[in-house]
């Protein structure tokens, strides 16, 4: 392994270049990390395995327009389309957050300590949502989608082990039996 790929192993995808915008070599960025100011002014990322430094950062539609040191003008920033975008990767334990491989086979409880299932996946959602969906598996085999958002979830690790704590439940939201069944017209 040569020293450039050691480098590499310690970096993690942030995100990827979709187009420049305007003409002073700012671009449209499609974001891969839950890390708030992975696109701050000053930080160092590699772009297509380019050192860089953010120059300037500013929303832009939902997403993250960036300006990158390395890059002058609308034509260098063109050459960028589809570039990957890499960083050090950040320990989640100082993020208090936890990914969504570490919450699948996780417990999920209501307030009173009743097992309303275990994570079994995760859904994305786009940004502009705010939360992404957990998929549950009730005691009794059916699968139901939870909104992972921090007024309705909270992750307790305690003695038990890690599991979420349905701290409000929407209505509804568990009763599928209820629910009338939906016939398709063909």
């Amino acid at each position: 392994m040569t020293s450039a790929d050691r480098d590499r192993a310690d970096r993690v995808e942030v995100g990827r270049v979709i187009k420049p915008h305007g003409l002073r070599g700012e671009v449209v960025i499609l974001v891969a990390s839950d890390v708030d100011d992975r696109f701050a002014v000053g930080v160092e990322v590699w772009v297509d395995g380019v050192a860089s430094t953010i120059a300037t950062s500013r929303p832009h539609q939902g997403r993250p327009l960036v300006r990158f040191a390395h890059v002058p003008d609308r034509t260098a920033a063109e050459l960028l389309r589809g570039a990957l975008i890499e960083a050090a990767p950040v320990d989640a334990v100082e993020l208090d957050t936890y990914l969504a491989s570490e919450l699948v086979g996780v417990r999920v409880l209501d307030v009173d300590g009743v097992l309303l299932g275990a994570v079994t996946g995760l859904v994305e959602m786009p940004a502009v949502a705010g939360y992404d969906l957990l998929e549950v598996a009730s005691p009794d085999g059916r699968s139901w989608l939870l909104p992972a958002a921090d007024e309705l979830v909270e992750a307790v690790e305690d003695a038990d082990g890690l599991h979420l704590v349905v701290t409000e439940l929407p209505d509804g939201l568990l009763d599928i039996s209820s629910a009338p069944a939906v016939e398709h017209e063909r």
